[in-house]
């Protein structure tokens, strides 16, 4: 019997939970180790005292002695019964008590095994965790956009209210259910597919993913795609958040504005080919007229004035070839000006005079580009008609180049110099180019000798 009893107590005092054996009158025969460390007494704290007089009466509880008035009444055992108490000394615990009435050997009166399981930390995980989850998913369906909350099977465990109001569904018809499968399976995109199973093994993001979906209730829609992975230490969490962004209408505007644009751009080519056409027309009327006259002055008054037209014309040809309403291209502007001016007025010479261009590419305004190709006609069409003797052969250089705060323009000969007593073009070149270099807000310095001279036109890069 000995031997028994000693197993009996070292089985008890292997027991994880805490144990108390109760005679009929609840005084504690038995206290394992786990019980007295649980609550931090000593056996003779505990043994041959009132469950009820322990302590200093903590364990006076409502729920226990309903409990034990039960057992001892009328059941036989209760499981998991939950009870919460704030102990003095040791803070609040919450325990599983498992109770079950026996007969003491040889004399059959009543003992109850009282066991307790201190269940506080797990109790209280669980309730942060359920805490976190409904604040997590009061911050869903707080959003705007559609949000889906999918793990690596890609099935949905949750969606945002936002979700089901934008795609008229329920959670019935949602949650639980694959990604693939939603709806009449219009989420069944292997690239997205793809996308996502790429998303949790290396912890990549998807942003703006754009899908366009047909929706049976609600027609055909251009979702915005956002997926991340949710962190979580260690990062091996396989959840992930899938955010959308309706952009269908944002689309809808786009595609109209571009169909705008290109009725608009249709409209300025017209517009262009009209007025380049005008022009061609009246320099082509300029020039019958100028043949007509005997007087060879006229007769230069006449043609400088086409090249004038000319270089107008060549700026809408420029503004239709880069489909612009604002902006050309000064380099291919000014070559083409260039190439007008050396097709009219070097062929037929005795002698050949090359014309050599070293011109950034810029992109200048159109209220920049009129003046200043009127200035490169004038005075390129100066040094063609008077830096060279019929018999000279000549050079004229034209270079454009920037930098912080000013476009350097210059034009420059080899020729003969300025006669200051020429009478060139009646005055009326010059005062056009002092009046375009003032448009241009520019400075204009001149450098002349018997070896050439040299034009250097400076102005704001403000401008263009």
């Amino acid at each position: 019997m000995a031997i028994e009893k000693l197993q009996t107590r070292e089985v008890f005092e292997t027991i994880r939970e805490g144990l108390l054996i109760l005679d009929k009158d609840l005084k504690v025969l038995f206290a394992n180790k786990a019980f007295l460390d649980m609550f931090k007494v000593t056996l003779g704290e505990t043994t041959d005292h009132k469950l009820y007089d322990l302590g200093n009466g903590q364990w006076d509880i409502p729920h226990l002695r309903k409990l034990l008035d039960d057992i001892l009444s009328k059941k036989q055992t209760v499981e998991n019964y939950v009870v919460e108490h704030d102990f003095e000394g040791i803070g609040r615990k919450i325990m599983h008590l498992n109770a079950r009435k026996t007969s003491r050997p040889g004399n059959g009166s009543s003992l109850i095994l009282l066991a307790i399981e201190d269940i506080t930390t797990e109790h209280d995980a669980t309730a942060e965790l359920d805490r976190q989850r409904r604040l997590a998913e009061g911050i869903v369906d707080t959003l705007r956009e559609p949000l889906l909350v999918i793990d690596g099977d890609q099935t949905v465990i949750a969606a945002s209210r936002a979700f089901y109001t934008k795609f008229e569904v329920g959670p019935s018809e949602t949650v639980g259910r694959e990604l693939g499968k939603l709806g009449n399976g219009q989420w069944d995109i292997p690239d997205l597919t793809r996308l996502l199973d790429n998303v949790i093994p290396d912890s990549e993001t998807i942003e703006d993913y754009e899908v366009t979906l047909d929706f049976p209730h609600i027609g055909e829609k251009v979702i915005l795609l956002n997926a991340r992975k949710i962190f979580r230490e260690g990062n091996n969490s396989k959840t992930l958040l899938l955010a959308m962004e309706d952009v269908t209408e944002q689309r809808q505007i786009e595609a109209e504005r571009d169909q705008h644009l290109r009725r608009a751009s249709n409209l300025l080519e017209e517009l262009n080919h009209r007025v380049m056409n005008s022009l061609a027309i009246v320099g082509s009327i300029i020039s019958m007229e100028s043949r007509t006259l005997s007087d060879e002055e006229c007769k230069l008054a006449f043609e400088r004035m086409r090249t004038r037209i000319t270089a107008i014309g060549e700026l809408y040809k420029n503004l239709t070839r880069m489909n612009s309403t604002e902006t050309v291209q000064v380099d291919a502007y000014l070559s083409t000006i260039a190439e007008q001016l050396s097709d009219s007025l070097i062929l037929g010479r005795k002698a050949p005079i090359t014309i050599r261009e070293d011109i950034s590419p810029t992109t200048i305004s159109t209220r920049t580009a009129v003046p200043l190709g009127l200035v490169l006609n004038e005075l390129v069409t100066n040094a063609i008609k008077y830096a060279f003797d019929e018999n000279q052969p000549g050079e004229i250089f034209i270079g454009l180049k920037k930098n912080l705060e000013n476009l350097i323009f210059t034009v420059s000969d080899n020729g003969k110099g300025i006669d200051e007593n020429a009478r060139v073009d009646s005055g009326v070149g010059g005062r056009l180019v002092k009046a375009f270099v003032s448009q241009l807000e520019g400075d204009l310095k001149v450098e002349s000798s018997n070896g050439g001279t040299t034009y250097t036109l400076v102005f704001p890069l403000k401008l263009v």
